[in-house]
């Protein structure tokens, strides 16, 4: 294990102490539960960028299964009762680690985990802040729950996290590339939402809509 390793895996686990952190202190000042529950959701999301610059390979995937049963256990006996849902039905805090897990394999084999990256950054920041700026400005709903300006933000997020990575990682067809996962991220989010669902359907889908986007584009 390289030092670059170790460092990757302190940081992850630093981060994660801090969401838990400030869970219980947004819950002990009384925070609605939601907006609680989605800061941390972007806070965890950035758990990609360390994965990135240090857990490039399968080291990565020892963070989020860490993650996966430490939610388990917070939902089993919420212990951290600010990222947990009222109705026990809803498992979008052991769906978020499992989509993790899925993405960084489905990274990893491929050799590029910035692909896990754009579904896991989109889950962290387009459906958080969707959430949050839907929940204090969202007063025209678009389907059920949603608002017009939450699946707004969903959009433009999608959109900004796929376009950030493919420049950073200079891709091709940055810009159509980035339109196209944003809208199948929109979609997703705005009608799969079924017992935390959306957690697992969002960043696996935005992460495979890229790949199959890029292996269009390299066999025309």
């Amino acid at each position: 294990m390289t030092n670059e390793v170790i460092i990757g895996l302190f940081l992850s686990y630093l981060l994660l102490f801090i969401c838990f952190i400030i869970a219980e202190v947004f819950q002990r000042f009384n925070v609605p539960k939601e907006i609680t529950r989605k800061t941390v959701h972007i806070m965890i999301s950035n758990w990609w960028i360390i994965a990135l610059v240090y857990l490039d390979n399968y080291y990565a995937l020892i963070p989020p299964l860490t993650f996966l049963g430490l939610n388990y256990l917070s939902y089993r006996f919420k212990l951290v009762k600010g990222i947990e849902r009222d109705d026990p039905k809803q498992l979008g805090t052991l769906f978020y680690p499992l989509a993790m897990i899925l993405l960084v394999l489905f990274g990893i084999s491929q050799h590029k985990l910035y692909i896990g990256a754009i579904g896991g950054l989109i889950l962290g920041y387009s459906d958080g802040l969707a959430t949050i700026v839907g929940l204090t400005f969202g007063k025209h709903k678009i389907y059920r729950d949603k608002s017009y300006i939450g699946t707004s933000t969903m959009f433009i997020m999608s959109f900004t996290v796929t376009f950030i990575i493919l420049s950073i990682y200079q891709q091709n067809f940055v810009f159509l590339a980035s339109l196209i996962v944003a809208i199948a991220a929109t979609f997703n989010e705005l009608f799969i939402t079924d017992h935390g669902t959306d957690n697992l359907s969002v960043p696996l889908l935005s992460s495979l809509v890229y790949y199959f986007f890029q292996l269009i584009i390299s066999i025309l």
